[in-house]
């Protein structure tokens, strides 16, 4: 018995040193899984880890001789970078022939997702097209195609703008005469340009339909270009003894007609009303030297958000319209901010926007 009991002992004994020395008991039981490290990467809809700086991200650009369009271009590069990414930037100087190529050859050489601004909404279609259609995402900004063709399309209403200019000039005109009548030239973007149409299509219409008693008595391209509108400007004001207000397309296009008026010193007869909300308009407004501009975003904050959104997998609206805002002397000096050339890139988040699941040109 006394035999059996230190047999029993030094079993015991034996096992507990195992034990003490990391040897693994025996155990039927499967092992728990280790668990997994969570890396606060982008993450796609399957789950998988993106890298974002690894893709090829191009934005087929309109012209970049164009400060606003250049303007754009850098906020768009500046935006990807905030999320790793590096955008290639292509010039199509101002050609519908040239934007196309330089698309062509993108896609040809890899491409994760297009941005693009088309010079012309139908001559852009097809290569956009084809580059979505090849499964390419592609993310429009400030102008898009005539299909459906595209991820996500970012914008403001070029229509509703050139109207809203148009109920700002009747309400001023009437304040001078008791009615909205008077005398009103125009000077235009580039001639046939998307945002050029819709912006004169815009304007023209809302008088039409509203005010038929305040005539455009003069319209010409002035290429968004502030020489050309100086020379053009200097044309009108020797041709018209009585304009009331001066519509251009563009800030650009006004800085250029502004000079042509302060040498003709006509200034105090006419009104000065332009679009886009760069800070040199703004200054300008609050300089006296124009009286309203409509803040016309370049989209390159949202676009780029949705463009990051779609490269991690998530799902985007079709079609994202940015509400555009008047700027006169009564807001100009809440949105006025030195050394910058506008207020752009301003995020979706500090936009009011309506999203829509489709879209369908009106051009």
């Amino acid at each position: 018995m006394k035999t059996k009991l230190t047999a029993l002992l030094l079993t015991l004994l034996m096992c507990m040193a195992l034990v003490a020395c990391g040897q693994p008991a025996e155990n039927n039981d499967p092992a728990p899984a280790p668990s997994q490290p969570q890396t606060p990467a982008e993450n796609s809809s399957d789950g998988e880890t993106k890298d974002l700086a690894s893709l090829k991200v191009g934005f087929a650009q309109d012209t970049l001789n164009q400060p606003w369009r250049s303007n754009q271009a850098d906020c768009v590069v500046s935006e990807f970078a905030k999320y790793g990414v590096t955008c290639t930037v292509t010039d199509g100087q101002g050609s519908a022939e040239t934007q196309t190529a330089n698309i062509e050859d993108m896609v040809a050489g890899g491409l994760d997702l297009l941005m693009v601004s088309p010079a012309q909404e139908a001559a852009l279609t097809p290569a956009v097209s084809a580059a979505y259609q090849a499964g390419i995402p592609v993310v429009c900004i400030d102008r898009g195609i005539t299909s459906n063709d595209f991820s996500c399309y970012v914008h403001a209403d070029n229509y509703a703008i050139g109207g809203m200019v148009a109920d700002w000039v009747a309400e001023k005109l009437t304040e001078k005469y008791g009615e909205a009548q008077g005398n009103v030239v125009v000077l235009e973007g580039v001639a046939g340009a998307t945002t050029t149409v819709q912006r004169g299509t815009g304007f023209t219409e809302r008088l039409k339909e509203a005010y038929p008693n305040i005539k455009i008595i003069a319209s010409q391209p002035a290429d968004f270009n502030r020489a050309t509108a100086m020379t053009i400007m200097e044309d009108f004001l020797q041709t018209y003894d009585n304009i009331d207000i001066v519509f251009t397309h563009a800030d650009e296009s006004t800085m250029g007609a502004i000079l042509a008026i302060e040498n003709s010193g006509r200034r105090d007869e006419m009104l000065i009303c332009s679009v886009n909300g760069t800070t040199e308009g703004i200054e300008a407004i609050l300089d006296g030297r124009m009286d309203m501009t409509v803040m016309y975003t370049n989209a390159s904050g949202p676009g780029v958000e949705m463009a990051v959104k779609i490269l991690n997998g998530e799902s985007v609206p079709k079609n994202i319209t940015i509400d555009p805002l008047v700027i006169d002397t009564s807001n100009a000096q809440e949105y006025y901010t030195e050394g910058t050339y506008s207020p752009d890139p301003i995020s979706l988040e500090n936009s009011t926007y309506v999203e829509s699941d489709t879209y369908i040109t009106e051009g």
